[in-house]
């Protein structure tokens, strides 16, 4: 894939993340009212002595299975992610750290020599 349209790709990625988010949402709108009665049918949790409606448990357990959808969603979308090929080489590193000795040797013997000639005079 050639690098113009890889990136023509890329501008579309934060739509289909939208995308992605508001399916997730859909579903989790429509599997909210089925996970209540499963956990109240498997007293998984004890709504009875809750003061809270019916209408509000069915919108914490929708919020919580769209958190969890989501966050397994991310979880798989960056596992398949392909790994970027690094610019920087390990031989490159090791090239310039031994470039960076040698003139740090370089500027100490220098150093030395202006101080043995200030010492002289």
């Amino acid at each position: 894939m050639s690098h113009k349209s890889q990136s023509k790709t890329r501008a579309f990625w934060p739509v289909i993340g939208f995308v992605l988010a508001v399916s997730l949402g859909v579903l989790a709108w429509a599997l909210g009212p089925a996970a209540y009665e499963f956990l109240r049918d498997n007293r998984i949790i004890n709504f009875s002595i809750s003061n809270y409606p019916r209408a509000t448990w069915e919108l914490i357990i929708t919020g919580v299975l769209f958190v969890v959808m989501l966050m397994f969603a991310s979880l798989v979308v960056a596992a398949a992610r392909p790994r970027q090929k690094s610019e920087v080489r390990e031989k490159d590193l090791v090239k310039e750290r031994d470039r960076m000795v040698r003139e740090q040797k370089a500027k100490k013997i220098l150093q030395r020599e202006i101080n043995r000639q200030m010492k002289d005079r």
